[in-house]
């Protein structure tokens, strides 16, 4: 097909799985490209992967998430407008010509107060203008020259708590949703529930008879996700890095909100409720580490008092999520703001539907109904049949 073939990609430096760039914050944490935090470009070694696609006559594509589509779907309206800035000047340097917003601007309309377009806009036809100033002067026609100031603050601090989030493999993506993270119970055997009270979530997540993301948060078919290891250490990052921050900041814009006048409360209230989704978003990320953490140091302890510590700190962390779906259901029942995508049609595997309030209620109904069960996990369940299967004879006894 000569030239009209070409290939797109978040780094033109990926091979297979591997992508060469880590988390600015925590640089063992790997794989980042194409999203939020992956801002600057290897000039180096992209430019060379560029020469070398052109030579055969193919333009690549750089594909990046610009928006809350691959990075904490399914979120709207979230501003981090000077990371966005900051990477298309990157992709600018790099000579890419070609660039793709992964998942578009999302829904732009129900988020009228977003910077991230005005961003976009300005690397494109202003590059020399510094963002600072084109940020003003946004926030300035939002909510006037006596609190543009304050408005522009309060996305730069809240990008700052933004950008001290870990990424958390396949949950940072396309996986919030598909695992069903805020509407599952959060409990330490999820099949001590009962396979009927299951069926609300598990027939909508991305859950094969045999996946152990079935009753595993830390895997998902044969990928590990999180080890008790890397659980401990985001889970402490998010408490200390991204929670500490965000409250004070909720504060901030509240305050700001019941102070100003006329059309600038309603930008303030608009952005202290995203800022407030994405809290209870990124505590359910921090409460799916925290299981990792201490269910599986249960599993492998080697002694009782190993075994009680892990407990303790897992009903901790299910108090933690109990108090957090209870925050998201009152924001969810009370802003008059679209802060994140469900679907009036029906729910999905990618998608929550406007039912999601009556399950994150039955989430909290049964855990704490099962928080209680000892934690367990099936070592077994990538051999589990389907339900109804019938093997040829004499195959069990043989397999065993």
């Amino acid at each position: 097909m000569g030239p009209h073939i070409t290939w797109e990609g978040p780094s033109l430096m990926v091979r297979g799985y591997h992508v060469p760039y880590s988390h600015p914050r925590y640089p063992e944490n790997q794989a980042v490209a194409g999203s939020i935090f992956h801002t600057t470009m290897d000039q180096t070694g992209e430019k060379e992967a560029l020469a070398a696609s052109r030579k055969v006559g193919a333009e690549p594509a750089l594909t990046y998430a610009l928006t809350g589509a691959q990075n904490h779907e399914p979120l709207l309206g979230l501003p981090f407008p000077r990371s966005v800035h900051q990477k298309l000047m990157a992709v600018r340097e790099t000579g890419i010509t070609r660039i793709s917003a992964m998942g578009g601007l999302a829904n732009s309309p129900q988020a009228p107060y977003w910077p991230n377009p005005v961003a976009v806009r300005a690397a494109q036809f202003f590059p020399g203008k510094p963002i600072d100033e084109v940020l003003l002067e946004f926030a300035t026609t939002l909510v006037g020259p006596t609190h543009a100031a304050a408005l522009s603050d309060a996305w730069k601090e809240f990008e700052e708590a933004l950008l001290w989030q870990p990424l958390v493999g396949l949950y940072c993506a396309f996986g919030f949703c598909w695992q069903r993270t805020w509407d599952r119970p959060f409990v330490p055997n999820p099949e001590a529930v009962p396979a009927a009270e299951r069926e609300y979530y598990e027939r909508h997540g991305c859950f094969q008879n045999n996946n152990p993301g079935l009753i595993d948060l830390g895997k998902d078919v044969l990928f590990d996700l999180i080890t008790q290891q890397s659980g401990a250490k985001m889970a402490a990052d998010m408490d200390s890095n991204v929670l500490a921050r965000l409250r004070p900041l909720i504060e901030q814009i509240d305050r700001l909100a019941q102070s100003a006048p006329g059309d600038a409360a309603k930008v303030f209230t608009d952005l202290r409720d995203r800022v407030r989704a994405y809290f209870h978003w990124v505590s359910s990320l921090r409460s799916v580490c925290a299981w990792c953490e201490n269910v599986y140091a249960y599993l492998g302890a080697p002694d009782d008092a190993t075994k009680a510590a892990s407990e303790k700190k897992l009903q901790a962390a299910i108090d933690f999520e109990l108090a957090n779906i209870r925050g998201l259901i009152e924001l969810l029942e009370t802003t008059q703001s679209e802060v994140l995508v469900v679907s009036g049609i029906g729910e999905t595997t990618f998608l929550y539907g406007e039912n999601l309030v009556q399950h994150l209620k039955t989430k909290i109904r049964l855990t704490e109904k099962y928080r209680h069960h000892p934690p367990h996990i099936d070592p077994n369940i990538f051999w589990r049949p389907i339900p109804g299967t019938k093997w040829p004879e004499g195959w069990e006894a043989a397999a065993t």
